[in-house]
């Protein structure tokens, strides 16, 4: 039986490692510096509060049902989904907000009245991305490409069909893709806000990724009950399960190899675990440049300085003495000048202002994470990467980031409200 180390106690890792466990040919051992499952899937408790401290959207239910139907469950068993009604709803600086339901009639009838003929377009535009989407799935998503059978995937005339379009979609910045459906900025908006939370822009992202905003018109927006966490805790039952242990508190600090072969990884427990195989469900730049030696590092410091890093993030959890009837559980604002705000994080490397956000507020679906007649939110704006505020910078951005919520979703007297606040910053990323 192989021994395999996993490093990482994150979603990916979890769901290896029980996969792996479950076959009965490994011998499976995931480690963890933090003191829980999740990673950055984490959770925070306070003053009553509870609050998903990384992934708050539960996007292709079918990628996460296909999991679990190896061991023989149900995603909805697991993790008793709900689908959220509306969806979400969308804020702007000088519009009034336009609430998107997860029901293609519904939505094409929202997009009609804001743009005539934006109502059509949206349905071939969900339609065409759900065609992608399902040639990903069959096609390219579970497939390693490492032997020929796999390869010969490609020339299936489903894929062939479809080359020249997927290519050209590759070529094709997504928001030059979308204004071929709608014009209205808002509308733009609305189909491009997933490229926020991959870590893009609209203006460089390539149009393949319409397949993501399509999602939620097509299926809907789903959410577990008691919160994203409980996808981790779900996950680490399973592994345990299935046979793998789990070791937390217990940080990688190399991987060790002889003759371009894996032997060992150390830890911050001051040992070292043998093994067959390493799998590392850490920051792939941390796992070539920290815990790999530099004879066996794929890329060179040169790579790395070229690439473009995803933004970094200010995530502030408020706690709430009242009930805020006019947000839903998901809320997206965003700013008027759209391009500005994205060349701002990317280009220009200063704080947008005012910010495109993204406002959780998951008591409206779950009132366990709340108080009585209190709420809880989560707020999200993206920042650049690299670029660190010192705390009286970062004070000050919350007190304007929160005051531009108040304001873009009329909430009065916003501060006298609060009655629990917690910031995570770049400098804690």
């Amino acid at each position: 039986m192989k021994k395999v180390v996993i490093i990482g106690a994150g979603i990916g890792g979890l769901a290896t490692a029980a996969l792996l466990a479950k076959t009965g040919r490994y011998q499976v051992e995931v480690i963890e510096k933090n003191a829980g499952p999740g990673g950055r899937a984490d959770l925070l408790k306070k003053d009553g509060f509870t609050f998903d401290m990384g992934p708050s959207w539960y996007l292709m239910p079918e990628v996460f049902e296909r999991f679990y139907t190896h061991f023989g469950r149900s995603a909805q068993s697991e993790l008793e989904l709900q689908k959220l009604s509306p969806a979400y709803r969308v804020f702007f600086e000088k519009q009034p907000p336009i609430t998107v339901t997860g029901n293609l009639t519904t939505d094409a009838a929202t997009f009609e009245a804001i743009e005539p003929g934006a109502g059509l377009s949206l349905k071939r535009y969900v339609q065409d991305a759900q065609k992608i989407y399902e040639l990903s799935l069959r096609y390219f998503l579970y497939t390693n490409f490492s032997s020929l059978r796999e390869w010969s995937k490609l020339i299936s005339w489903p894929v062939i069909w479809r080359a020249h379009i997927m290519l050209q979609r590759a070529l094709t910045p997504l928001h030059r893709f979308t204004r071929r459906y709608v014009q209205d900025q808002r509308l733009q908006q609305i189909i491009e806000y997933p490229m926020v939370f991959l870590g893009t822009s609209p203006f460089s992202a390539p149009a393949l990724y319409s397949l993501m905003s399509a999602l939620d018109f097509s299926s809907g927006v789903f959410y577990p009950k008691k919160g994203l966490y409980e996808i981790s805790r779900s996950l680490e039952k399973l592994a345990l399960t299935s046979g793998a242990t789990i070791t937390y508190n217990c940080e990688a600090t190399a991987i060790l190899t002889k003759n371009s072969q894996v032997t060992a990884v150390t830890t911050s427990h001051q040992t070292t675990l043998r093994t067959d195989i390493v799998i590392s469900n850490g920051d792939i730049h941390h796992t070539e440049t920290a815990l790999l030696a530099p004879h066996d590092r794929s890329w060179s410091p040169r790579y790395w300085n070229k690439l473009q890093s995803s933004p970094s993030a200010l995530l502030i959890y408020l706690g709430l003495n009242t009930e805020l009837p006019q947000l839903t559980h998901h809320n997206l604002l965003f700013a008027e000048d759209w391009k500005q705000n994205f060349n701002a994080i990317y280009s220009n490397k200063t704080y947008p202002s005012p910010a495109s956000m993204y406002v959780c507020n998951p008591s409206k679906t779950d009132h366990t994470l709340a108080p009585s007649h209190h709420e809880n939110l989560f707020i999200l704006v993206p920042l650049p990467s690299g670029k660190i505020p010192t705390k009286a910078e970062q004070n000050t951005l919350v007190a304007q980031y929160i005051d531009q919520f108040a304001t873009m979703c009329s909430i009065e007297s916003i501060n006298e409200k609060i009655v629990s606040q917690t910031v995570f910053g770049p400098h804690d990323f």
